[in-house]
């Protein structure tokens, strides 16, 4: 009986470990190929997204057409969740307009951001992305329009940020060769465009 049973015991191990080894190769392949895949980059052709009511900005890369939305994010109407007061998401372009959410490692890693409440009264918050925190950003209420607007100082101006391009000129999709980053906002004062581009 107990030999029966050991034998039981080693074949159950056996099948566990082959199984284990079969998921951990189905997790690193898509990994392994990616690390390969080179990136040929695009430079025409992005489409523009419709400016919706709670829409800040928007995050475009020369990878594809696919971009990154960041829209404001409300407890309740007109009140910002204090922890979270921008809700990020893709509109999936490239395949008929999906809009679908950040993956956990792109949204610590590459198109996330980094909140702090700095005046609860007013609903201050500073906000950095996690991808290049040299920038920083002040979200708070427009004196004039009433509602939260993400504010940047670009080229000495102050602005309403509106697009971030990412210009990636080549490397892998796990290792891109980023040349530069476009920022562009509009002018608080005269609503001039005002551009500036940083390289990382």
């Amino acid at each position: 009986v107990i030999s029966s049973y050991m034998n039981e015991l080693n074949r159950y191990k056996r099948s566990y470990l082959s199984g284990a080894r079969f998921i951990c190769f189905l997790f690193l392949l898509p990994f392994s190929l990616l690390k390969s895949q080179n990136i040929v980059p695009k430079y025409s052709g992005f489409p523009v997204p419709v400016m919706e009511k709670d829409m800040m900005f928007y995050l475009q890369r020369t990878v594809d057409y696919n971009t990154v939305i960041y829209e404001l994010n409300y407890e309740v109407p007109g009140k910002l969740n204090a922890e979270k007061p921008i809700k990020i998401y893709w509109i999936d372009y490239e395949n008929g307009g999906k809009i679908t959410q950040l993956t956990y490692a792109q949204n610590k890693f590459a198109y996330g951001i980094e909140s702090k409440l700095i005046d609860k009264t007013y609903e201050i918050f500073e906000i950095r992305l996690v991808s290049y925190k040299k920038k920083t950003f002040t979200l708070k209420k427009h004196e004039k329009k009433g509602t939260h607007q993400l504010f940047a100082k670009l080229n000495g101006k102050d602005v309403i940020l509106q697009k971030i391009f990412v210009n990636i000129v080549g490397g892998t999709y796990l290792k891109p060769k980023v040349k530069d980053i476009t920022l562009t906002g509009i002018d608080i004062h005269n609503g001039e465009e005002i551009v500036e581009i940083v390289v990382p």
